[in-house]
């Protein structure tokens, strides 16, 4: 996950696109109609929308955790989000502080997960507590842009219009409709009095590719999870089969992909560029294309991996262009497999999900391996021994999703 925290990924290239697109649209509204504040959920991807409109407009953004993802009661794993402290390691530049506006002082989401009707409680409660204190923390602001995700802003939308239920129709400039939920989308409000009044619905026409991955509570899913993503896998090719329908189905695949992500260890400490600003993380750690990646096997309990042809040539670990990638180019590491609280996804270049991962390989930093010393009379070859810190208990924590792909590998490969 790229915060370290379970269900809080980065976005996907075509994300992050949509979130330039979106902070250009803002910063080309007439001033009196731009955002004055920027309040964010505290997961990375929320941030990560909110990051071009502020760097742009030269405002913070700052973090609630009453606008934040909602998770049902079913769920294995209710994450607990990132705070400034933790999210200011990836957003040093744009966050604000506690003290302008403090995360945790309003509604909590419930621990153990929320029914839709929990959810919809949350946002009535965070309305009744957010409006009067911002407008007395912040007299002087008029319009504030809300950054989260598509089940609380349809709650937030629909506790704002005074509703009781998600399922509801609005009437939206005179016409019976519901909630938009697009990646990316935009709602506006303006309040009237006592109550509020609804400008925009779900507007995308900013975007170049229009709405994409309209969600609602009609799924029952939640927005981004296995369910979801099979859900909208059936649907696009149910269209396909009636914008085509004298194309022949394709052939099953023999083989089916199996992803698998590989966390590098981090041996390497911040360094510095000439101007002495420190170096983004994501730049210490980024993999070369052309880098060699090489594993024992992904059938064995504790692999042994290198990644090769990586680092930055001339450079030591005096020199201003070390990096993490210089510290690990050519070491053999152990790893070990660690079963997903969650689900990632993989997108390729273009925004669409190609795949899912359901574990991580997780290297241990301690635990290298080097050639064996070779005997005159012995085997000169290439064999290992391992240098470890402390012996793991050997148990195998991969999904039975795995090791089903494993076996029917090897029984095709015999079979063969």
């Amino acid at each position: 996950m790229a915060s370290g925290i379970d269900s809080d990924p980065a976005l996907a290239p075509h994300g992050v696109d949509q979130a330039v697109e979106l902070g250009e649209y803002l910063a080309t509204l007439p001033k009196d109609e731009q955002p004055e504040f920027i309040l964010s959920s505290p997961f990375y991807r929320c941030v990560e929308s909110a990051r071009p409109f502020a760097e742009k407009s030269g405002l913070k953004v700052h973090l609630d955790r009453g606008i934040g993802e909602w998770f049902k009661k079913d769920r294995g794993v209710v994450p607990v989000p990132g705070d400034y402290k933790k999210l200011g390691e990836f957003f040093a530049e744009v966050l604000g502080e506690p003290s302008t506006w403090d995360s945790d002082s309003g509604v909590i989401p419930h621990n153990q997960g929320e029914s839709e009707e929990d959810v919809l409680e949350r946002s009535h409660k965070f309305w009744s507590s957010f409006i009067p204190a911002f407008e007395k923390k912040h007299p002087d602001v008029t319009r504030v842009l809300l950054v989260n995700h598509a089940a609380t802003k349809i709650a937030l939308g629909m506790a704002l219009l005074g509703h009781k239920s998600l399922y509801d129709e609005i009437d939206f400039k005179g016409i019976k409709t519901r909630l938009r939920a697009g990646a990316c989308s935009l709602d506006k409000f303006e309040r009237d009095n006592d109550h509020w009044i609804m400008l925009e619905n779900g507007k995308t026409d900013f975007l170049k590719d229009g709405e994409e991955m309209n969600w609602n509570f009609d799924v029952k899913v939640e927005a981004g999870s296995d369910e979801d993503m099979k859900r909208r896998a059936e649907e696009a090719k149910q269209k396909q089969g009636t914008e085509n329908p004298s194309k022949p189905e394709k052939e099953p695949l023999e083989y089916e992909d199996v992803y698998v992500a590989v966390d590098v260890p981090i041996v390497a400490p911040s360094y510095y560029d000439d101007s002495g600003d420190s170096r983004e993380l994501s730049e210490q750690l980024f993999i070369n294309p052309n880098a060699k990646f090489q594993l024992t096997g992904i059938e064995e309990d504790r692999p042994l991996f290198k990644i090769s042809d990586n680092s930055v040539a001339g450079a030591d670990a005096e020199s201003a262009s070390f990096s993490n990638s210089n510290a690990i180019d050519g070491q053999i590491y152990q790893a070990h497999w660690k079963k997903l609280l969650g689900t990632e996804l993989i997108f390729d270049d273009e925004g669409a999900v190609i795949g899912t991962v359901r574990e991580h390989l997780v290297a241990e930093p301690s635990n290298k391996a080097r050639k064996k010393p070779s005997n005159s009379g012995g085997d000169k070859g290439d064999a290992m021994d391992v240098d470890s810190d402390s012996e793991r208990e050997k148990v195998d924590t991969r999904t039975a999703f795995l090791k089903s792909a494993i076996a029917t590998a090897r029984s095709k490969a015999m079979s063969g």
